[in-house]
């Protein structure tokens, strides 16, 4: 119904299948022509033997990744150009994927660097919305390493400041760095100061994480989907709540929205202190929470992505959406994303539940949501109606349309 068997036997998504990446960084979401170029330029540390070595694009460790980020990114030297155009062939090559909407992550960062790119992003968002149709918004992120001190400096920032197509503040980095509780002021500036929607990272690596950010969040900040105000509340991966049932019943009972990222899950390994975890053990938090561990770990890393706690997920009444996170880092793309659930035990028939959980739980206007669900609505018509549609929803044709056998 949504998806064809490939040459190799997998099921493979179509691209005619409105879709949503909701988790992405914006700085690594490069193509491999422009990986290369930064290559032969000097512009990265990284060999082209990135590409074509799969080992590379493993991790034991979220350490291991982060070093692999900072290489690829370090000598970039992007210009206002660079970075619009970046951002204008990501978020087009989505769009010929399927893709109606995104949101991309930037870092925050003090000076003038900080205000040319957000106003490159932007420009690039404008660009490929011009050209495809694809809506997008900004989520400024901030980086743990840096403390919760520049987190609140960066959320009264926003606050002062409106840069166009910025709807909602995020958290990112070290889990380990110190606890999410933390954060609670800047949250709190975020959307009562800012009037942001809420993207943070959450228990990737630390399901204690997930403690924290459920008693730092501003309470108003939850079960936000049915009402009229257009902020939403999102956790992004949030993988290793699966361990308590009580964690993700809580998530559950929020109403809040998780962005999984299956690749990137995939290819970065856990750390040890949550690789110990037992069941009997009990997960606390500087917020003094305990939840008890009361399911075996899922070992989803390295081809084993069928054990990947997404369905877990859905059948505890947890709203999920797709991320592609680092497009580069993971090999990846937002198409592929929706074909590793398949993958990892989703029925293909839930599919188009993510595209409109990613829409309702969009930091979007109104008006906007109601557009995008629109299409969706359409194609799920069309579907029913046993008519479906040729193109994706901005019009784009795939060559397998022109295929005698697609299937061979």
């Amino acid at each position: 119904m949504y998806a064809d068997l490939d040459e190799n036997g997998k099921k493979r998504v179509k691209y005619e299948l409105p879709k949503a990446d909701m988790h992405v960084h914006i700085s690594m979401a490069w193509d491999d022509g422009r990986f290369i170029r930064a290559v032969k330029k000097g512009y990265t540390t990284l060999g082209p033997d990135f590409l074509t070595n799969r080992d590379n694009r493993y991790f034991a460790n979220l350490s291991e990744h982060h070093f692999a980020y900072e290489a690829a990114r370090k000598k970039a030297q992007l210009t206002p150009v660079g970075l619009s155009d970046i951002v204008q062939t990501y978020l087009q090559k989505i769009a010929q994927q399927g893709a109606i909407y995104a949101e991309i992550s930037n870092s925050f960062r003090s000076g003038s660097d900080f205000d040319w790119q957000m106003e490159a992003i932007a420009a690039g968002i404008d660009a490929a919305n011009h050209n495809t149709g694809i809506e997008s918004r900004i989520v400024v992120t901030t980086l743990r390493d840096h403390g919760h001190e520049q987190a609140e400096k960066a959320a009264q920032h926003l606050a002062k400041v409106k840069y166009r197509h910025v709807t909602a503040f995020g958290l990112v980095g070290n889990e380990e760095k110190d606890d999410f509780y933390n954060y609670a002021k800047s949250f709190k500036i975020a959307y009562n100061d800012a009037g942001l929607g809420l993207a943070p990272h959450v228990a990737e690596q630390y399901p204690a994480n997930a403690i924290g950010f459920l008693d730092a969040l501003p309470k108003e900040a939850l079960n936000q989907s049915h009402t009229t105000d257009p902020r939403r509340t999102r956790a992004g991966h949030a993988t290793t709540i699966h361990l308590s049932s009580d964690l993700m019943n809580e998530f559950a009972q929020n109403n809040i929205c998780i962005e999984s990222c299956i690749s990137s899950n995939n290819r970065i390994g856990l750390p040890q202190r949550t690789l110990n975890y037992n069941i009997g053990d009990v997960i606390g938090s500087g917020a003094d929470r305990q939840f008890a561990v009361d399911r075996p770990l899922s070992t989803y890393f390295n081809d084993k992505i069928e054990q990947h706690p997404i369905t877990e997920f859905i059948q505890r009444g947890i709203p999920i959406c797709l991320g592609s996170d680092n497009p580069l880092l993971q090999n990846t793309n937002i198409s592929k994303e929706y074909s590793q659930t398949l993958r990892a035990g989703v029925d293909q028939k839930l599919l188009l539940t993510f595209t409109e959980n990613a829409i309702k739980f969009a930091n979007i206007d109104n008006e906007t949501r109601q557009t995008l669900m629109g299409k969706v609505k359409e194609y799920e018509s069309r579907i029913k109606g046993n008519s479906p549609p040729s193109a994706t929803s901005n019009g784009y044709v795939h060559a397998s349309n022109f295929l005698t056998h697609p299937n061979r």
